[in-house]
């Protein structure tokens, strides 16, 4: 089997199981009707990268894209409908669903508008991929800030990063294999973020780690 073959496989499990470990927290979640601590914006803006993603795998025609990324937004998706089905105030969450449709939306009349050519639409595309894709890599950066000021890493949960961690490397190592810098790139941030938030967790290694689930 080719190495881009076992790569790839990896990179589709890996990434399912990690979307796959918020069902127990929107199990939770639908049965307690508490959105308390759940990461509802972490959902939203992942569901806009699925979206971004497919499209992009279509233009690009890469079934793998395609498959992760159209199971994400069915996965990311359910999870902002429950949150919202559950939430006492549905203002302000049905509000930020809008205006993240309004974003995305202005996407697709950008590129209708300004990249009615094929190598233009990909290359546009996967520039809107990089860009949210930096934005959702870099989140663990409040967390550091987070334990820093607290001085305590009590709360983050290590299965978690380590998954995220994995995550990143099996779509670097996949993107560099395709030499597609929009696939691999964001994840070298990303790599290290988590790094810096492992080095903060060491710093505080006294402090009694606990973990918990999107």
């Amino acid at each position: 089997m080719e190495l881009l073959s076992v790569v790839e496989t990896v990179t589709i499990v890996v990434t399912f199981v990690l979307m796959a470990s918020g069902i127990p927290s929107c199990l939770d979640m639908y049965k307690t009707k508490d959105t308390k601590n759940v990461p509802y914006l972490f959902f939203l803006i992942n569901t806009v990268i699925s979206l971004i993603a497919v499209y992009y795998g279509l233009v690009v025609s890469n079934s793998t894209l395609i498959l992760v990324n159209g199971v994400g937004t069915i996965l990311w998706g359910l999870y902002v409908f429950v949150y919202v089905a559950v939430s006492r105030s549905k203002s302000w969450p049905v509000a930020q669903v809008l205006m993240l449709a309004l974003l995305l939306l202005g996407h697709l009349l950008y590129l209708k508008l300004f990249t009615p050519y094929p190598p233009a639409l990909a290359s546009t595309l996967g520039f809107f991929l990089f860009v949210w894709s930096v934005v959702v890599l870099l989140t663990p950066i409040l967390d550091i800030v987070q334990i820093a000021r607290e001085r305590s890493a009590e709360g983050t949960s290590i299965p978690l990063l380590l998954g995220g961690t994995l995550c990143c490397l099996a779509w670097l190592a996949y993107g560099y294999l395709l030499n597609d810098f929009f696939v691999y790139a964001p994840n070298i941030l990303g790599l290290g973020v988590n790094f810096a938030k492992f080095v903060a967790m060491g710093v505080y290694s006294g402090a009694k780690f606990k973990g918990k689930t999107l």
